[in-house]
């Protein structure tokens, strides 16, 4: 029984240097934003409206969560952090990089927040949370956070007139063009979540050898 729920140490010391990496990722982003005259209100502020500072300090806490106590936390769970760093990679990575030319720290923060983390989590999920029972779940479910995050962004911007990022600007795009942008996000969630959720289940769970 304790086998069910106690993570292999390594796993366990793992989980801990990518929350570290996560949450030292979030502080120098802070850092630099306090480095160009911003309050410490004005700048946690500005980073509230991002889904990868938000999606980052999510996994970082769930990560030290695991490092500390040593549980494994639900499959659906892990399964829906990894889909949504995946996302921040991939959306960063296809719409946004080119606009950005970093170097120095931004360079570093830049790259932990939307590459190394976001393949840390994917590895750290099939290496670990897939190989062990129960794992399996409703993949819709995994896309309440982004949703919430959609809901939580438009309705900022409307308010502040500041949308977080370019292709949800209703401001510039206008409602329809933003509504399609939504629906082809939506439709990558839900290709990714029922991906994640087929490896999951074709995954060889660790220890059925020798407890067979």
């Amino acid at each position: 029984m304790k086998d069910a729920v106690q993570m292999d140490p390594k796993y366990r010391i793992t989980a801990g240097l990518i929350g570290a990496i996560g949450l030292a990722a979030l502080v120098a982003q802070l850092g630099l934003r306090l480095q160009h005259g911003q309050t410490l209100l004005a700048a946690l502020w500005g980073m509230a409206g991002f889904f990868t500072i938000l999606t980052t300090l999510l996994m970082a806490a769930t990560m030290l969560t695991i490092a500390i106590t040593g549980k494994r936390l639900p499959f659906g769970w892990m399964s829906m952090l990894t889909m949504s760093m995946m996302m921040v990679g991939l959306v960063y990575h296809t719409l946004l990089a080119h606009h950005f030319v970093f170097t120095g720290l931004r360079w570093w923060t830049d790259h932990a927040l939307h590459s190394i983390l976001p393949a840390f989590m994917l590895w750290f999920w099939l290496m670990e949370t897939s190989r062990h029972d129960p794992r399996g779940g409703w993949p819709l479910l995994w896309l309440g956070w982004p949703a919430a995050y959609a809901l939580y962004a438009m309705l900022r911007g409307w308010l502040t007139g500041r949308y977080p990022y370019p292709f949800l600007n209703v401001t510039h795009l206008g409602l329809e063009a933003v509504a399609i942008n939504l629906a082809v996000l939506i439709g990558a969630f839900i290709v990714l979540a029922f991906a994640l959720n087929l490896i999951g289940q074709s995954m060889p769970l660790r220890g059925y050898a020798e407890e067979r």
